[in-house]
């Protein structure tokens, strides 16, 4: 897999099929590790029985676990990802936490498990950061929405998937059969991600110059530029915020439905499936389709749309999590999924935009380390924990209560938003550059 020159990538740019072919495979991978990082959500019953485990517990397994390493280690791998072949870090990350994945299915203990949680986060570290520096070379900054967008859809469908076949392969051959199930496939994965995506040289379809070897910032010098960098700190900071509520849901919707609704796994996992994947791949595609289209006429439609969608995201989910029909909680939850959704396109090809090509796959690993670390690591657990707390007095529902506080963080998060559009126009309205 050598390095392409920027001859080879015009022959590329100019041959669709193969670029989206990449697009595929990275969006394959991406799948995958949110099959694996799902899973545990539709087993939450059984790993409770199981290990004799509290609502705090499973939290720590379906977040913290994952996610201590998943965003520690991002950082630095995005770091060695700026600078050597991103291609083969994404396959190797694949194939670890494919792994240990496969490894949960032996666990004999909540140590056990959580242990092997970690390993699964250590893997998908090395996932999302370079596909999406990959991906910024592979298309032009007017496709860069769409096309992250096709990227992030993984995260819809590895969530149905992982949830319709964890919750019929649970309920018919046990929890551990269904580890691995979903595991060991990814290990094949990793071999064609390896054999067949090339790299790409960096930088070869932006406007602004490439920054020579010798002229690169070093690690302290492009944090502190990343960091002031005003519209890509302020639109990370609202991405966390909206994550935390994203993940807190994915993570503990399925259990709200067995709960209020005293349904099967199977049965679950195939409703939250369609929600997750019915709202939110149309809301990915339309919102990267719609950001790609407008940011061409002004690019603060970049941030616009994060500011509306979140707005009317958080009525939908309000009204889902306390209706007391399933049809009707089904329908406004996949509401409320697709407009968070919406806002994912617009942010992530801004965050490309805003930040040089050499500091692509770093920035996203920042966005990724505060995101996941409050997001994806607090969020499950202090739901749990809340809803401990809750449990007393509001019994089965005393999740829905713990998820309406999570609503907060979409409200800051638009309004963390709103601070973003002050500097982004200063910088990027009418004149291309960095913040």
């Amino acid at each position: 897999m050598a390095e392409l020159s920027a001859r080879d990538v015009s022959r590329v740019d100019s041959n669709r099929w193969y670029r989206y072919y990449v697009l595929g495979v990275l969006t394959a991978t991406y799948t995958f590790s949110i099959m694996d990082r799902q899973i545990v959500a539709i087993l939450v019953e059984d790993l409770r029985a199981e290990f004799a485990l509290s609502d705090a517990q499973l939290g720590l397994l379906s977040g913290l676990a994952f996610a201590l390493f998943y965003a520690t280690l991002g950082i630095p791998i995005a770091r060695l990802a700026d600078r050597t072949n991103r291609a083969r870090i994404v396959s190797i990350a694949v194939a670890v936490w494919s792994a240990m994945t496969a490894l949960c299915a032996a666990a004999g203990s909540f140590v056990h498990l959580f242990l092997a949680r970690i390993g699964v986060g250590i893997g998908e570290a090395g996932g999302t950061p370079p596909s999406h520096s990959i991906i910024a070379d592979y298309f032009g900054p007017n496709e860069r929405g769409w096309a992250l967008s096709i990227y992030s859809m993984g995260t819809s469908i590895g969530g149905f998937l992982g949830l319709v076949i964890g919750g019929f392969v649970a309920e018919y051959y046990g929890w551990r059969a269904a580890f691995l199930v979903l595991g060991i496939p990814g290990l094949f994965l990793a071999l064609l991600t390896w054999l067949s995506v090339r790299e790409p040289p960096r930088g070869t379809l932006d406007a602004a110059p490439q920054t020579r070897e010798e002229d690169r910032l070093g690690f302290r010098d492009a944090s502190v530029a990343l960091w002031q960098n005003l519209v890509f700190r302020r639109i990370v900071i609202g991405h966390i915020l909206a994550i935390f509520v994203g993940y807190s849901l994915f993570g503990w919707l399925p259990a709200l439905f067995i709960r209020q609704f005293e349904m099967g796994q199977a049965e679950v996992g195939t409703l939250v499936g369609l929600i997750i994947s019915g709202g939110g791949i149309p809301g990915l595609l339309l919102g990267g389709y719609l950001g790609d289209k407008l940011a061409q006429r002004d690019i603060r439609w970049r941030v616009y749309i994060p500011i509306v969608t979140l707005a009317l995201a958080t009525p939908l989910l309000f009204v889902a999590m306390w209706s007391g029909n399933v049809v009707v909680a089904a329908t406004m939850f996949a509401l409320g999924v697709f407009m968070y959704k919406l806002h994912w396109g617009p942010h992530l090809a801004l965050v490309q935009h805003v930040v040089p090509p050499e500091l692509r796959a770093q920035a996203v690993a920042y966005a990724m380390f505060f995101a996941n670390m409050l997001g994806l690591g607090l969020g499950p657990v202090l739901i749990g924990w809340i809803s401990d707390l809750a449990m007393p007095r509001y019994g089965e529902q005393s999740l829905a209560v713990a998820l309406t506080v999570s609503l907060l963080a979409f409200v800051l998060g638009a309004f963390w938003y709103i601070r973003a559009l002050q500097p982004l126009r200063a910088e990027y309205v009418g004149e291309l550059g960095r913040a």
